[in-house]
C-alpha cells in the first residue's frame, strides 16, 4: 500500500481540478439559478457539492474493483483512459465547452454536478490514479480538488462579475492543454507497459 506522497497529492489535485474544470460549468450554473430565490441558491449549491463528493469517493474507492469484474488490464485501461481524456481536451479546446453538455432543465445535479464536473474524464482519472498512486493519495488529492471546485461554484456570480465570461471560456481552453498533456503521458505509459509484458 502506497504511503502519502505530498508531491503526488499536489500534482494529482491540480490534474483533478483541471479535468473537473468547474469554471466551465459556471455559465450553466448561473442559468440554473437565475430565477431562484437567493435563500435557495445555497441549498442548490450544497446539493451539487454533495453529489460531487459522493461520486469522487465511489469512483476512487470502488471503481477499479467494479471494472476488474470485466477483466480489464491496467495497460489497456491506461490507453483507453488516455484516449478519453484527449477527446475531452480536444473538444474543450475546439468548441469551448465540455462534451455531453446538456440543457439545465429543473435540476442542478444533472448536468452540473454530473456530467459537467464529474464526467467520464474525472471518473477515468480517479480510477487510474487510485490504482497507480494508491487510494489514500488519490482521496486526499480529490478532496483538495473538491474544495477548490466547491469554492468556485459557490462564488460563481462573483467570479463572472470580476472576470467576465470571455475569461472563463479562455481559462477553460487553457485547462484543456493540461488535460491533453496528461492524456499523452497516460497513453505512452500504457503502451510501454503492454510492450514490456509482450517482450
Amino acid at each position: 500500500m502506497l504511503g502519502i506522497d505530498p508531491s503526488i497529492v499536489i500534482s494529482l489535485s491540480i490534474q483533478l481540478f483541471a479535468i473537473m474544470d468547474p469554471l466551465a460549468a459556471v455559465p450553466t450554473l448561473l442559468d440554473a439559478i437565475t430565477n431562484v430565490p437567493e435563500d435557495d441558491v445555497e441549498k442548490l449549491i450544497n446539493k451539487a457539492a454533495l453529489t460531487i463528493f459522493i461520486l469522487i469517493n465511489v469512483f476512487t474507492i470502488a471503481g477499479w474493483y467494479i471494472l476488474s469484474l470485466f477483466g480489464i488490464s491496467m495497460p489497456a485501461f491506461k490507453v483507453a483512459a488516455g484516449i478519453i481524456l484527449m477527446a475531452i481536451a480536444l473538444d474543450t479546446l475546439i468548441t469551448g465547452h465540455k462534451p455531453e453538455k446538456l440543457d439545465i432543465g429543473a435540476y442542478i445535479i444533472v448536468p452540473i454536478a454530473t456530467p459537467l464536473i464529474v464526467g467520464p474524464g474525472t471518473m477515468t482519472l480517479l480510477l487510474t490514479s487510485a490504482k497507480i498512486y494508491g487510494i489514500i493519495n488519490t482521496l486526499i488529492a480529490s478532496y483538495i480538488a473538491f474544495t477548490l471546485t466547491y469554492l468556485t461554484i459557490r462564488n460563481a456570480r462573483r467570479i463572472v462579475k470580476l472576470t467576465g465570461e470571455t475569461f472563463i471560456h479562455g481559462l477553460g481552453r487553457f485547462m484543456s492543454i493540461i488535460i491533453a498533456s496528461f492524456a499523452i503521458e497516460m497513453m505512452i505509459s500504457g503502451i510501454n507497459e503492454y510492450m514490456g509484458k509482450q517482450s
